[in-house]
């Protein structure tokens, strides 16, 4: 029940209404900065991208592949390892937000999600969700970094050990470059169910691990 304090007149209503406005803006205005800022982070080129390999439905696929023929690359982390029965809760809320990958393709941008368990185990899990966009497994990959690290090479798109992340790339010719990633909270500019249930009165409704307050969707 609303609490009596919060019962305002119309007139009262518009007045909070509009001083709120004026914040919304400054945060947009704010958000579009950072935007900026992130387009034009410096970029790491990766020596040999067909080092990092990837099994797909296809057959086995190298990073450069990954873009399939656009100049930008978003790749998810997914935490899901060889036989593991829990799946990732937190992960399988975030992809639950990729919609219709035409939108990200008409920006020149592919999209793909890859987790070091087989493919055999990531394809049953993706039926499972009815999740459209491309999921492969990234266990030759993470062979790869750590002959590379073993050689001193820094690997600046790998995630912390065991954890999840977002990264893009960017394409040009045949070099492939990493110019993002993010993590943990920095997850969330993707997440629309945490933005609709910010702009009603009870809010996000969670405690403590965020995503992982949610259930799979097949769960509920």
């Amino acid at each position: 029940m609303a609490s009596q304090k919060n019962i305002v007149t119309p007139e009262e209503y518009q007045a909070a209404r509009s001083q709120l406005l004026q914040q919304e803006k400054a945060a947009t205005r704010q958000l579009e900065e950072l935007a900026r800022l992130r387009r034009e982070l410096p970029m790491v080129r990766i020596h040999d991208p067909h080092r990092f390999q990837f099994d797909t439905p296809d057959g086995v696929k190298n990073l450069r592949d990954l873009f399939d023929g656009h100049k930008q690359l978003i790749l998810y982390h997914f935490m899901l390892g060889p036989g593991e029965t829990h799946v990732c809760v937190g992960c399988s809320f975030c992809m639950d937000h990729i919609a219709d990958l035409r939108h990200l393709k008409s920006r020149d941008t592919s999209f793909v999600a890859v987790a070091t368990a087989p493919l055999s185990e990531i394809t049953a899990y993706r039926d499972r969700m009815g999740w459209n966009f491309p999921f492969y497994s990234s266990a030759k990959t993470h062979k790869a970094w750590a002959e590379a690290e073993a050689q001193g090479e820094a690997i600046t798109w790998k995630p912390g050990n065991g954890y999840f992340g977002l990264c893009s790339f960017f394409r040009d010719g045949d070099e492939v470059f990493h110019t993002y990633e993010t993590t943990s909270r920095g997850l969330e500019i993707i997440l629309s169910t945490y933005h609709l249930l910010d702009m009603t009165p009870l809010g996000r409704q969670e405690v403590g691990n965020g995503m992982n307050n949610f259930r799979r969707h097949d769960e509920y």
